[in-house]
């Protein structure tokens, strides 16, 4: 929608009449902007907020920061709707509204948002240290198991961390290994990887067991856990004869 600058609407296209629920024949005549906001909001298309008053001020604010360049909500509607509306100014002090039905893309940030943190909540359940890879190399995410283990959360460090600069924590922890390495070509090798396990063992003396799985996608998760002690064996010696007194 194109308003002129004494904020009458001179231009607008059938999409405005879809997402506001606004007739051809309404928007036709001219409306100004304060009439169309208060058309929309007895169909449900604009915000509802407390003081209506002021969010119409708020929308004149929006108005103002559109002649130095470019001003930007988002409504959250009644019926569960989004729309992106984008202010911009037009020739000869004339204002554009650009509105846009931004609901699906919301759902599925949404959606993408719970299951990252079901899938963190799955991981922090486990006794493993655990760090997932993308197929990049770079970290996805570790758990509380890991910060527990290795001391550090791997998300608090500077910089893009991958499995470069784990495998360099890792190796300075522990004895000379090649595990190490081989962890972090396996990390960046992709598809057609079949899983295995080794272990390590650390400066202070432990025993790590380490299994590194490849997930869809070409991720990768590396899995630590102190190994099991093995158990001591005695050999028993039999005497034979008889001690006779």
């Amino acid at each position: 929608a194109v308003y002129d600058h004494d904020r009458h609407q001179q231009l607008f296209n059938p999409a405005l009449c879809e997402l506001s629920g606004l007739s051809p024949a309404f928007l036709s005549r001219r409306p100004s902007l304060t009439a169309v906001l208060d058309a929309m909001r007895d169909r449900n298309t604009v915000p509802e907020p407390k003081n209506w008053k002021d969010w119409r001020g708020k929308l004149a604010d929006m108005e103002r920061a559109a002649h130095s360049g470019q001003s930007m909500e988002t409504w959250a509607l009644p019926g569960g709707q989004t729309y992106r509306v984008i202010a911009r100014p037009h020739p000869n002090g004339a204002l554009a509204l650009l509105i846009d039905d931004i609901s699906s893309e919301i759902t599925r940030n949404r959606r993408h948002r719970a299951d990252l943190e079901l899938g963190q909540s799955v991981i922090d359940s486990m006794d493993e240290a655990i760090a997932v890879f993308a197929g990049s190399g770079q970290l996805v995410m570790s758990n509380t198991a890991y910060t527990a283990f290795w001391g550090y959360d791997p998300a608090a460090l500077v910089g893009d961390i991958g499995i470069r600069q784990l495998a360099e924590q890792w190796r300075e922890a522990s004895a000379p290994s090649a595990v190490w390495t081989r962890a972090e070509e396996f990390v960046t090798l992709g598809e057609d990887r079949a899983p295995w396990q080794a272990e390590v063992r650390l400066a202070d003396g432990r025993l790590v067991g380490c299994r590194i799985s490849p997930l869809s996608g070409g991720a990768t998760m590396v899995a630590f856990q102190r190994a099991a002690p093995q158990p001591i064996r005695q050999t028993v010696a039999s005497v034979k004869g008889q001690v006779r007194i």
